[in-house]
């Protein structure tokens, strides 16, 4: 059911106050902003998650000479980063393509202005199914009936969208938990659920320190694009500063291809990270810019359709208007 407009005036300020506690609480940084409107105007707030943007555009060497003032903010997923975004507590975030379509489609005033696409062998991986080591599940057919945890619109559940359906069941096959990724491993380790689909660092713990099994990843299937979104205010009002991140973020990931070794050493210093999950991980990270036109929107709007089939959005939004190509000269043209 969607708020009135009196009822979102009372509830917003409570929404971005519970996010902002909620980072605190979870020891995420998040720097108070100060100054005047203008002064305002040369502060970009980036919404970032464990590894990503910020541990990419540092180890780049990228982050040196930036002409305006940057505030990170560290979420555990990208569920609350959107929800910072739409409530406009940051400027701009990196998300998965899933979560991004989940969130529009919820009616988040947020647009994509950036997108890459994950490259190499170990790309697929990065997302996968997770089963504990002494399971009897084999196959994904063999998980028709089961409790199958993830975060709600997440990367993971898209994952685990995309190969019931290539195994021929259906959504409503799965008896879905939704739980947030901390909450979703000690449910897998207690026999709460019976499997967990997820991504990046959570697979590589899971597997590589805990023993769990995979079930099944993303091998195979097409590769999902990453995308940064920023609210429509930042776009219309930062345009300048935040074509200058982007431009920044993309030499960062030419860097991270050329350089996986350092990106997963300097991966691993910030985040507490075992090296070997650091090298894991960044599978997900690792890719070049692709342009936002055409082509990409109609790839991703068969993630709104799977959502729609499995009811997890009530309908189809307008899909188009949720990809901002105004940074694509900046990105590709100037080759920066």
């Amino acid at each position: 059911m969607r708020l009135s407009l009196l009822s979102r005036r009372h509830v917003l300020p409570g929404i971005i106050l519970l996010i902002l506690a909620a980072a605190i609480a979870t020891g995420v940084s998040i720097y108070a902003r100060r100054g005047d409107a203008a002064s305002d105007m040369l502060v970009l707030k980036v919404g970032d998650q464990r590894g990503g943007a910020q541990a990419l555009m540092r180890a780049a060497g990228v982050l040196d000479d930036v002409p305006y003032r940057i505030e990170w903010a560290q979420f555990p997923a990208a569920s609350p980063l959107l929800e910072a975004l739409a409530a406009k507590a940051i400027d701009v975030g990196g998300v998965g393509g899933a979560p991004f379509a989940f969130a529009y489609a919820g009616g988040a005033k947020i647009r994509a202005v950036f997108a890459y696409r994950p490259e190499g062998a170990a790309v697929g991986r990065a997302s996968a199914i997770i089963v504990r080591r002494d399971s009897t599940i084999r196959s994904i057919a063999d998980i028709k009936g089961k409790r199958l945890a993830t975060v709600r619109g997440s990367v993971g559940q898209d994952l685990a969208l995309r190969l019931i359906e290539k195994a021929g069941l259906a959504p409503s096959d799965i008896r879905w938990s939704y739980l947030n990724n901390g909450e979703a491993k000690a449910a897998l380790d207690s026999g709460a659920v019976d499997a967990w689909s997820t991504w990046g660092s959570y697979v590589g713990i899971a597997v590589l320190e805990n023993g769990d099994r995979i079930l099944a990843d993303g091998s195979g299937l097409s590769t999902n694009v990453g995308f940064f979104a920023a609210s429509d205010s930042t776009i219309a009002d930062k345009h300048q500063i935040l074509g200058d991140f982007l431009a920044r973020l993309n030499k960062a990931r030419h860097w991270a291809v050329a350089h996986p070794d350092a990106y997963a050493q300097t991966l691993a210093k910030e985040t507490g990270l075992p090296i070997k999950i650091a090298r894991f991980s960044i599978a997900a990270y690792l890719g070049t810019a692709q342009p936002i036109d055409g082509k990409l929107i109609e790839e991703q709007a068969q993630i709104f359709a799977r959502y729609k089939r499995a009811n997890i959005i009530p309908a189809l939004p307008d899909i188009r208007a949720g990809y901002d190509p105004s940074f694509n000269a900046k990105l590709f043209d100037q080759r920066n």
